[in-house]
């Protein structure tokens, strides 16, 4: 009772900024307004004032404070939807750009634009259910760490890459004619719209099969199965995937062909699942298990001596869920000459006083005033999510 609200909000300031914890804060009162606002997330309690509950983040409507967990494993479910798409999607990218350009440079083998089109509009539109997939909350938090998720794009991108170029040319050179590729054409042409359609379909499936590895926190047979939505989807791109490569009149990929596909797609991408436990462990994004139930535990008897092993687990869990100050604090430079003088500035200098858009002077005092001496930098931290 004797703690002042500016006490408090020093309090929420000190773990977000010092120790770089994403911080929670409970309130009723007017006086844990300050705080709730400074808080990552701020949490009015049922019967708060007017004041608390429009600083806070988070309204509960029932007494007690046992909806946080819900609204905690909720907000972690999620978070992993959008990370296992952020990462999807640009290891998906990669995939495609670097197999069809590595074929294109090095055999002159170009599948048609407007079939890279479909394959892009094919891939996008199975992806949609992302959104409403099976996730399942974790026991230790996600963090949204930018080079973690690049790294994790640029593994299974790469690898899948690599996988992909090795099947493609293996075929190309294997000594069975029967499911031999021809990559080159006759006398250097070209290849022939069966080798592009072989192709296609190939990545179709690596982008597609790709989605289930990025969502499993573990290995896929033994993680959370994926929504009815999302199996279906990535099904009924397969099976069009499949008929558009083996009955469109210009391509017509042998059925011995897309066996060796989905064969080789299938044992790949249970190899690539398993390598990407060991990487995630490697850069520090094992993600723990997974809480199964919504329900909280029921409270046991416990020692002493457990109390404190389970308590420093948790301590051992805060420090592990450090955010890092490049990921706290997201900086701008505003610099005192601009690459676009006519439509950035006035006679080519800046038009900004102190790191604000300066709406108030003339143009001869905001002339004078936006005079920097050359060399220097002028920085101005314009927003931060911590």
């Amino acid at each position: 009772a004797a703690v002042l609200p500016s006490d408090k909000r020093e309090i929420v300031l000190v773990l977000r900024n010092h120790f770089g914890l994403v911080t929670g804060m409970t309130g009723d009162g007017v006086n844990d307004a300050a705080a709730l606002s400074a808080a990552q997330v701020g949490i009015a309690v049922a019967g708060a004032t007017d004041a608390a509950k429009n600083a806070a983040d988070l309204i509960l409507t029932e007494e007690g404070l046992s909806p946080i967990y819900g609204a905690v494993l909720e907000s972690r479910r999620i978070f992993a939807r959008i990370k296992a798409y952020v990462v999807y999607r640009v290891a998906a990218s990669i995939v495609l750009v670097l197999t069809l350009s590595i074929v294109i440079f090095v055999t002159s083998c170009a599948v048609d634009s407007l079939m890279i089109i479909i394959l892009a509009l094919l891939n996008d539109v199975s992806m949609i259910p992302v959104a409403y997939d099976n996730a399942k909350a974790t026991t230790k938090p996600q963090l949204p760490v930018a080079k973690t998720l690049v790294l994790q794009s640029l593994f299974y991108g790469l690898v899948q890459a690599g996988l992909s170029l090795m099947f493609i040319f293996s075929m190309a050179y294997s000594k069975n004619d029967e499911y031999a590729l021809d990559l080159y054409g006759p006398n250097n042409e070209g290849c022939t719209g069966e080798s592009k359609a072989f192709i296609w379909f190939h990545l179709v499936m690596v982008t597609e099969l790709m989605i289930f590895s990025v969502r499993a926190p573990r290995f896929v047979l033994l993680s959370p199965p994926p929504s009815m939505y999302l199996a279906g989807s990535v099904l009924l791109t397969l099976i069009l995937g499949g008929l558009l490569a083996g009955f469109l009149q210009m391509w017509t990929v042998p059925g011995g062909d897309i066996g060796w596909i989905i064969l080789f797609n299938v044992a790949s991408f249970l190899v690539v699942d398993l390598m990407k436990l060991q990487f995630r462990k490697m850069i520090g994004e094992e993600p723990g298990d997974v809480i199964l139930s919504d329900d909280l535990l029921t409270p046991t008897t416990r020692t002493e001596t457990q109390k404190t092993v389970e308590k420093g687990e948790r301590y051992r869990t805060h420090r592990e869920s450090i955010v890092g100050e490049a990921d706290r604090c997201h900086c701008v430079e505003v610099k005192s000459k601009s690459g676009l003088p006519a439509f950035f500035s006035l006679g080519g200098e800046t038009m900004m006083d102190n790191g604000y858009v300066n709406v108030r002077k003339g143009v001869a005092g905001l002339a004078a005033s936006s005079v920097v001496p050359s060399g220097t930098r002028r920085t101005k931290q314009v927003s931060s999510p911590y």
